[in-house]
């Protein structure tokens, strides 16, 4: 019915949805990046330390010339393959959790990235050995019955990371169906 107001006429009409909105799926966010347990560079950084004690110790004190020379080659070869080495790959392995998946990367050269959806995950196993229960880390399987399982190895603070990802594959269940 038109209304006139100060002239004008201006009709109204009522709104009706012709169709119901398309359900749209939550995007998915990064709900944590980790590493392996920091306990994997105790070795490593105390054999950094003595190696650097033992060349200030044995600097000019060997009786031979060449010796002397040698020592700090020798002590640096010694440190890149018993501290950094071990250092760079421990860097180099990477879990990401996500809220629909799980990810582990590792690789230099070759990137290598396995993915495990959470919505084929079945249930999350926490296995801890004695020395992960001294340091708070452990292993967590989950696993997709006849899909496999995937294995995220040595996580710090692992009984954390079981209950998310428990939690993670409870919020999943609905997309199993």
């Amino acid at each position: 019915m038109p209304v006139g107001i100060g002239g004008s006429t201006r009709v109204r009409t009522e709104r009706r949805p012709t169709s119901v909105p398309p359900v749209r799926e939550s995007p998915e966010h990064v709900v944590v990046r980790l590493r392996r347990s920091g306990r994997h560079l105790v070795w490593p950084a105390l054999c950094f330390v003595a190696i650097c004690f033992g060349t200030g110790y044995w600097w000019h004190r060997t009786p031979w010339g060449w010796l002397n020379t040698a020592l700090p080659f020798l002590a640096g070869g010694l440190a890149v393959i018993l501290s950094v080495l071990p250092l760079v790959f421990w860097l180099n392995r990477i879990t990401i959790i996500t809220t629909r998946r799980l990810i582990v990367q590792q690789g230099f050269l070759v990137r290598e990235r396995t993915e495990f959806a959470l919505s084929h995950g079945e249930e999350a196993v926490l296995r801890r050995g004695p020395l992960q229960l001294l340091t708070g880390s452990g292993d967590v399987i989950v696993r997709a019955g006849a899909e496999g399982t995937m294995i995220l190895r040595d996580l710090p603070r692992a009984r954390l990371v079981h209950r998310a990802i428990a939690d993670l594959l409870d919020r999943a269940a609905p997309a199993r169906g």
